[in-house]
């Protein structure tokens, strides 16, 4: 338990180091591109919408 306590920041920093490293290749992959354009294009639906009701 003691080797647990004392090297706790090293092993929160790899932790760290590796989510960020997934999340990096998660959402770089090129199939999630059209996902997250779809995403980015969320604040204008309800412009779109409004510009049909007129």
């Amino acid at each position: 338990m003691d080797w647990i306590i004392d090297n706790a920041p090293i092993i929160g920093l790899l932790f760290f180091v590796a989510f960020f490293m997934v999340m990096v290749v998660w959402v770089y992959r090129p199939k999630s591109k059209k996902k997250f354009d779809n995403f980015a294009n969320i604040p204008f639906e309800e412009d779109r919408k409004e510009a049909r009701d007129e």
